[in-house]
């Protein structure tokens, strides 16, 4: 089977809903178990809260904006995160988390026409 590459576009919060946490686990398997590759992991509407460094879990609760920065920098990934609806939600370069970087729509644009395959969660 040829290996595919990947673009996720992340929709969902950080907490109070499972589909970023789904597409986190979903990266993690898809990187470690197989050849497949994902090109932009691309954070939008509320998908952005992923990227707030100031995103504080308590502390027997999974954190999963540290996880995904671990991610990125494990495989090097692209995680960008859509600046106007960053900006809507109040997420900006000061409180930006680390490995994640404001882009525009082109940026998806571009990822989505150079990937296999693009899921949404």
């Amino acid at each position: 089977m040829k290996p595919l590459s990947y673009t996720l576009v992340i929709m969902g919060p950080a907490y109070g809903a499972q589909s970023a946490y789904c597409a986190y686990q979903f990266a993690q398997i898809l990187l470690s178990s197989t050849n497949h590759s994902i090109d932009n992991i691309f954070f939008y509407a509320d998908g952005v809260y992923n990227a707030n460094c100031y995103t504080d879990p308590a502390n027997d609760e999974f954190d999963l904006i540290k996880a995904w920065q671990n991610l990125a920098k494990k495989y090097s990934l692209k995680l960008t995160v859509c600046v106007a609806a960053a900006q809507r939600r109040g997420i900006s370069l000061d409180n930006l988390a680390e490995h994640f970087e404001l882009t525009g729509l082109g940026e998806l644009s571009a990822a989505v026409a150079s990937s296999d395959r693009v899921v949404q969660f």
